[in-house]
């Protein structure tokens, strides 16, 4: 019995869970299908929505041609317009001011190319100059040979002649002069000509030569001989005779210093001299033989404020005084440039002014027009509008108003 009443249990429970499973089946299936039905619904919303937005893609990219064609098209006729009214204006701003100008920059374009052409001469003349000096100093040693071949020749008919021995010596001086460059009467002056030159006691002072430095300075050059005690040393036969010579020519040339040295040449009252005059000798190997014999000399002589040169220490001095006063000259020039430049250069800045100042006027009066215009143009009743009225309410008249630009 008990068995029996277990088995129908459990008879009942599978019946139960079978009635239910079949049921939840049945609802599952239907759940299932329905949510397949949502799917393929949901799909085709998709499908037609991205189609809609492939199609609203394709109208804006269309669109955005458009438009920026029209941006283009819109920009390009604004630069044709500015462009036209801008060549407009400025063509009325040329035609009148052209001539005016034209005028102002010719001068200008002148004055530049002076400038121009002063300032090329200037470097090619200094460096035709630097050319002519190395010339010039190659051939100083022949000149120097040549010089002494001729002081050699003239040195049996000088001798004896004390006033024909000073007369050859100043020669000789001024043919230096010549060759060195120097300009007779402006650089340097002969035996100070015109000049008055008075010593410190009143005396009257003849120097052979006065060379003239920049900054109105000056060089005082005198020529002493030397010749028969020298002639008699190129002469002697014995070493008595020779030693005898040689003392001879040291004393001449000490006399010469002295003498010298007594003038005071550099306190004359019209001059800027250094403390030293400029002692001569023309004949180079008489002043290369006292030098030999007593070199002292040259310390003797400057204590006493005077400068011994030979023919050629003479012409290499005089050389670089030459020199001197080409660069002096030069830099004068180059003073003379340069102010030059800084007055075309403030000058040409004052036309930029004046042109601006020109252009700012220009802007303005073109500014008032058109403020003008527009008050009489633009607006209701506006005047010109009045004036058209009266015409046309019968007012007797011929004449037909101008079209305005900014009308």
């Amino acid at each position: 019995m008990n068995l029996f009443v277990v088995l129908s249990f459990f008879a009942g429970a599978l019946i139960a869970g079978l009635v239910v499973y079949f049921k939840m089946k049945a609802q599952a299936t239907s759940e299932k299908a329905q949510l397949q039905a949502d799917v393929q619904a949901l799909q085709m919303k998709n499908d037609l929505l991205s189609q809609s937005l492939a199609e609203q893609k394709v109208l804006m990219t269309d669109a955005r041609k458009q438009q920026e064609a029209l941006a283009e098209k819109m920009n390009t006729q604004f630069e044709v317009m500015a462009q036209k009214i801008f060549e407009e204006k400025s063509a009325k701003f040329t035609d009148q001011n052209h001539k005016n100008i034209a005028s102002v920059l010719e001068p200008l374009k002148e004055r530049i190319k002076d400038f121009e052409k002063k300032v090329e001469e200037t470097y090619s003349t200094e460096r035709s100059e630097r050319g002519m000096l190395r010339g010039e100093l190659s051939k100083l040693m022949e000149l120097n040979k040549v010089m002494s071949a001729e002081t050699q020749n003239l040195t049996k008919a000088l001798k004896g002649e004390v006033k024909t021995q000073g007369n050859w010596g100043e020669l000789i001086l001024e043919n230096i002069l010549e060759r060195s460059g120097l300009r007779k009467g402006e650089e340097y002056i002969i035996q100070g000509t015109d000049l008055d030159l008075r010593g410190e006691d009143g005396q009257i002072l003849r120097p052979d030569v006065i060379v003239s430095l920049p900054d109105e300075k000056h060089l005082i050059v005198d020529s002493k001989m030397t010749l028969i005690a020298y002639e008699q040393y190129s002469s002697a036969e014995t070493p008595e005779d020779l030693e005898r010579a040689g003392k001879l020519h040291v004393e001449s040339l000490k006399k010469h210093i002295d003498g010298l040295s007594e003038k005071k040449y550099h306190a004359a009252d019209k001059l800027i001299s250094p403390d030293f005059v400029i002692l001569f000798m023309p004949l180079e190997p008489a002043f290369a033989l006292a030098f030999k014999l007593k070199p002292e000399l040259f310390q003797y002589a400057w204590e006493r404020n005077v400068a011994i040169v030979s023919p050629t220490t003479l012409l290499a001095t005089l050389r670089t005084v030459a020199a001197l006063w080409k660069q002096d000259r030069q830099e004068k020039n180059a003073l003379e440039i340069a102010k030059r430049g800084g007055l075309l250069y403030e000058k040409f800045a004052g036309l930029l002014k004046d042109l601006q100042n020109l252009g700012e006027k220009l802007s303005a009066a073109q500014k008032a027009h058109e403020d003008v215009i527009k008050k009489v143009s633009e607006g209701r009743g506006n005047l010109i509008d009045q004036v058209e009225d009266l015409k046309r309410l019968g007012a007797k008249t011929e004449k037909s108003l101008p079209q305005l630009e900014n009308a």
